[in-house]
């Protein structure tokens, strides 16, 4: 037993030669290496290749610049192609053609992705050459703007932004009257359905409890109906089950026309609920999209200045 305690205790230590004063081999514990070594596992870090480009790291240098060299070759041609795409697209804009040109639009999309060239066209087309602005396209291409172009690049839409500011004041001012128009009718409406509710709701009132009331009168003789033999709890019974069954149908018209009042209270808050309420909510869309779009191309040219600055 003691001499596998002594193999346990020991199972662990490093054993070296070195040479004795007499000159002989003998063996030692090195009590230090296991310690070096534990402190070299614990400060040793596994250090963390990041490559892009997997491929690269089995070619050869020729074969790497014959890559490169395709890679170019391709480039190059979808510019071109992304490039007469563009001028097609052009041209149907200036045809009024917009759908046509979304399409080029498309076309170029799938060649060169988050191309500033291609995110001011298709501005333009999804907005009628900057004459129409609605949809969820408009604010898709005014991301696109923020997001890709450079100030050559936005420099033919600074030059209609005059124009986008005059456009965006005539529509405020559209904008604004269309609200005051919308809120002095539906205040006008207002009181008329308020009242109408009104009255629907005291309608509602004294036909529900007169119809609780002799509810509860007949259920409760129709338990002591035959409790005198002259009949009269017979009677009284059918009489209130009578009246409770009249002021049923009475209720259930009240309650429609509470109903229908308060319905009509609710959908005179909603502007979709009116033309001009229509008009109001379509125009004040415009006017967030116009005001998107100059956003942008002021946005834009705020940051080149910035950047010249620095």
């Amino acid at each position: 037993m003691a001499e596998e305690r002594l193999i346990d205790d020991d199972k662990d230590r490093k054993y070296k030669i070195r040479k004795n004063a007499d000159g002989e081999d003998e063996l030692y514990i090195d009590l230090d290496s296991g310690e070096e070594e534990e402190k070299e596992s614990i400060e040793f870090e596994v250090p963390e290749f990041e490559t892009d480009d997997e491929e690269a790291t089995v070619l050869t240098p020729e074969q790497f610049a014959e890559r490169e060299r395709l890679k170019r070759e391709e480039e190059a041609r979808n510019r071109a192609k992304c490039d007469e795409l563009l001028s097609r697209a052009r041209q149907l804009i200036d045809e009024q053609s917009y759908e046509g040109a979304l399409y080029c639009i498309s076309e170029a999309e799938e060649l060169i992705e988050n191309d500033g060239q291609v995110a001011v066209v298709k501005l333009l087309a999804v907005t009628e050459n900057l004459r129409s602005f609605s949809g969820e396209e408009v604010i898709s291409a005014v991301e696109g703007v923020e997001n890709n172009c450079n100030k050559e690049q936005i420099a033919e839409l600074s030059e209609r932004l005059e124009n986008l500011n005059s456009q965006a004041g005539a529509l405020s001012k559209e904008v604004e009257k269309l609200q005051s128009v919308n809120e002095e009718k539906k205040a006008e409406r207002r009181s008329v359905f308020l009242s109408k509710r009104k009255k629907a709701l005291i309608f509602f009132t004294a036909t529900a409890v007169p119809f609780i009331v002799f509810l509860i009168l007949g259920i409760y003789f129709t338990t002591i109906m035959h409790a005198v033999k002259d009949g009269r709890n017979i009677v009284l019974t059918f009489v209130f089950f009578g009246i409770a069954g009249a002021l049923f149908v009475a209720l259930m018209f009240a309650s429609h026309m509470l109903w229908d009042s308060a319905k009509k209270v609710s959908l005179n808050e909603k502007n979709s609920s009116t033309q001009i309420g229509r008009d109001y909510e379509s125009k004040s869309e415009q006017l967030s999209l116009i005001n998107k779009v100059i956003a942008a191309i002021k946005g834009e040219e705020k940051v080149e200045c910035e950047n010249d600055l620095s």
